[in-house]
């Protein structure tokens, strides 16, 4: 139940299915700054942006909060646990909330109370159709669920976005709540990485902008130990093409969004070295707020170790800190399955990490 696409190229391809038009209901847009299209006509205004932030909890200069995936269950579980600062979980579409209903009445309040944040992970590009909607500024190409009135309806009183609030929903003075929403978010259009590549693209990127806002709202009112980020795909840093608002480029059309959020956050899960990705993402997203780490892992176990050396030792945490990285999320057990794995992450953990109970 959290199988998901594991991303290996700077630049991952999205195979594109031909579908007809669909209308989709989508979020409402508040009082904001117009924009013109391409014809020079003003767009929708944009939807407000978030009222206020909320602060990351205090983290020691040079230390960083670890956490570790799949799943609530398994990371609970784990011999890493007494060590870790939070435990992360995926959300990877509507299927997923029926185990997530029962985690409710307890594994999730057991989680908060042995003193360990929750990190929730919305992953949606294996959700629903891809194809065309027609969206307040226009027609959009990609993945419709992220847009859909199913996700997320300003005029609706439960939509999944709201439930997974309330489902993950812990007290304010508790151990933090943690959502990167939309992982990977630059592959669901049509055409993945780059602002202007059509005008769908283009607009699909703006409605989905609106509905990261509209969800940051819904998890600030429904869940008060919550703080949320855009989840970002760790390749991103790895060109620029400011034409066509690609790789670096892409960041800075997000800006206000990211401003708005509590705090950013990215992967890095490539087969060759992520050390760079990492300390790229970190600087480039440090700008606009505190970083987390929110999935690390890589098919190659060399690779993995490499980057750990690379990562968290010696001087790097705190340099990565310094850069405003705050977090760091091991995405599963995978790559800490023997006991020389295990003793390698424990030791950076136990080096560089915030204890859950401090």
């Amino acid at each position: 139940m959290h199988n998901r696409m594991l991303r290996h190229l700077p630049v991952p391809l999205i195979a594109l299915l031909a579908a007809a038009a669909v209308a989709v209901a989508l979020v409402g847009h508040g009082e904001g700054h117009a924009t013109a299209d391409g014809d020079g006509v003003a767009a929708p205004p944009r939807r407000a942006l978030a009222a206020g932030t909320r602060p990351v909890p205090a983290t020691p200069a040079g230390k960083l909060r670890f956490g570790l995936g799949p799943g609530l269950d398994s990371a609970h579980n784990s011999p890493l646990a007494p060590d870790l600062d939070f435990l992360s979980t995926w959300y990877n579409g509507p299927n997923d909330l029926s185990f997530l209903r029962k985690w409710k009445a307890d594994l999730i309040p057991e989680v908060y109370r042995s003193g360990h944040g929750i990190h929730l992970i919305v992953w949606l590009d294996g959700t629903g159709e891809v194809g065309t909607v027609q969206t307040a500024h226009g027609p959009a190409c990609g993945r419709e669920y992220p847009l859909s009135s199913g996700f997320l309806d300003d005029a609706r009183e439960l939509d999944d976005a709201r439930e997974l609030a309330s489902i993950f929903s812990g007290p304010a003075n508790g151990p933090a709540l943690y959502v990167t929403l939309f992982t990977e978010f630059q592959t669901y259009p049509c055409h993945p990485n780059a602002w202007a590549t059509t005008p769908d693209t283009t607009n699909y990127y703006l409605t989905l902008q609106d509905q990261y806002l509209a969800a940051l709202d819904i998890f600030h009112s429904g869940a008060p130990n919550a703080r949320v980020s855009l989840g970002w795909g760790g390749w991103q840093s790895r060109w620029d093409d400011p034409v066509a608002g690609a790789g670096r480029s892409l960041i800075t059309h997000f800006a206000d969004v990211l401003r708005a959020s509590d705090f950013e956050s990215f992967q890095a899960m490539g087969t060759d070295s992520n050390a760079a990705d990492v300390r790229d993402m970190t600087k480039a997203l440090g700008q606009y707020g505190p970083v987390m780490l929110a999935h690390y892992k890589s098919e190659s176990q060399t690779t993995w170790e490499s980057d750990i050396h690379a990562l968290l030792s010696g001087d790097a945490p705190s340099q990565l800190s310094r850069d405003g990285l705050f977090a760091f999320s091991f995405m599963d057990a995978a790559n800490i399955a023997s006991p020389a794995a295990l003793s390698l992450a424990r030791g950076a953990v136990q080096s560089h990490g915030v204890h859950s109970t401090l």
